[in-house]
């Protein structure tokens, strides 16, 4: 977003380094991702990228396209700083190939006042929650929404679904292509999902929507909650930010441990940089706390460094409370697993949410066929 832009061209401004000028290129996320390996690419490549922890990242070292950074960990002592997730996120075969930059948590986010005004509590249950979605249609509000045109967003609803009903080590290696898309357990998944949609808890029509397209009918109390990550407050009004709830994803199961989904963003060095010696002192620099504490308090993100204060933001304080209790967590649907895959599967998701009353047997079969297609490959 726009802010988000700011803060990190804020950022470049406050880096003054001793030889070499900083240039820096922002790029629109889509149009930088399709880009991002072609870049790696290129002999010299840029000096240092922004990317994604998890396979994403592991795609990219299974290629060579990445210098490790072991050598700079171990000078500045990333082990003792930063959080185990951060690092098990971006290690592949026992080395570091990435700074751990920002995390955030996915969540429901929602108006505090239209609770309070319809005197409602947040659900925690599965129960509670068609409790509360029943309460919310009878005041002819949608309890939910989602900007399923952009298929990346129902990425989330299934993790969030399988990883309440079914666990981390499951959903781990249903993503990882090691477990069939027609077991029972996704059955279960999909028919949860499938409920929800034929209840009418979903606002008519968000599935044509994008993920922005959204975000002003939950502004207007039109609908009820979003499933989001924490990047989504930047889109709203400040007025309207300062009324926003987070609460975690409800429970399926009583006491399963509670997985969170905690995307990591991270800054990576190409194999084939024109400045390694300039990489690694800007790298340097963007692993200090204060630095990383500015960027991510403007961005309504959290910085994935032990003890660090989240700021005063309340929906960045329930973030990192929500993640400093959780069991474990995971990067995403289309971070856990491989390119080829993710991005077929979330299209194919998106083809269920906008025919629900379809048999989830045949989204499964459907899914299965991609799992087994890309294994031949």
């Amino acid at each position: 977003s726009g802010e988000q832009r700011t803060q990190w061209v804020r950022v470049m401004e406050r880096y003054r380094p001793d030889g070499l000028p900083v240039r820096s290129v922002e790029l629109e996320q889509a149009r930088y991702k399709a880009q991002f390996e072609d870049q790696l690419r290129e002999r010299p490549a840029p000096d240092v990228m922004f990317w994604f922890g998890g396979e994403r990242l592991r795609e990219a070292v299974r290629q060579g396209l990445l210098a490790p950074l072991d050598a700079l960990a171990e000078r500045d002592g990333w082990s003792r700083r930063f959080t185990r997730a951060a690092l098990d996120a971006v290690r592949v075969d026992g080395s570091l190939y990435a700074l751990p930059l920002s995390t955030y948590a996915w969540g429901l986010y929602y108006r505090r006042s239209l609770w309070r005004r319809l005197q409602l509590q947040p659900p925690a249950t599965w129960d509670q929650w068609l409790q509360q979605n029943d309460a919310l249609r009878a005041a002819r509000v949608a309890p939910l929404t989602v900007g399923a045109e952009d298929s990346w967003t129902l990425g989330a609803w299934f993790d969030y679904l399988n990883l309440r009903l079914h666990g981390k080590d499951f959903h781990q290696g249903l993503l990882a292509g090691r477990h069939s898309w027609q077991d029972r357990r996704i059955r279960a998944v999909l028919e949860h999902w499938q409920e929800l949609w034929l209840r009418g808890d979903f606002q008519s029509g968000c599935e044509r929507l994008g993920w922005r397209q959204v975000l002003p009918y939950v502004s207007r109390g039109a609908s009820g909650m979003v499933l989001m990550g924490g990047f989504v407050a930047l889109q709203f009004p400040a007025g309207v930010r300062a009324d926003l709830g987070f609460v975690p994803f409800p429970r399926l199961r009583p006491r399963a441990p509670l997985v969170e989904n905690a995307p990591l963003d991270v800054l990576v060095q190409p194999s084939h940089a024109r400045h390694p010696r300039a990489a690694q002192a800007f790298l340097r620099h963007m692993a200090q706390p204060s630095v990383q504490a500015a960027l991510n308090h403007g961005m309504g993100l959290l910085t994935p460094q032990h003890g660090l204060d989240p700021g005063d933001d309340p929906l960045q304080r329930d973030a990192a409370a929500l993640l400093s209790q959780a069991s474990a967590s995971m990067q995403y649907f289309d971070r856990d697993s491989a390119t080829a895959f993710s991005g077929p599967a979330l299209s194919l998701l998106r083809d269920f949410v906008r025919a629900p009353e379809q048999p989830v047997e045949g989204v499964q079969a459907q899914l299965e066929a991609l799992r087994q297609r890309l294994r031949r490959a």
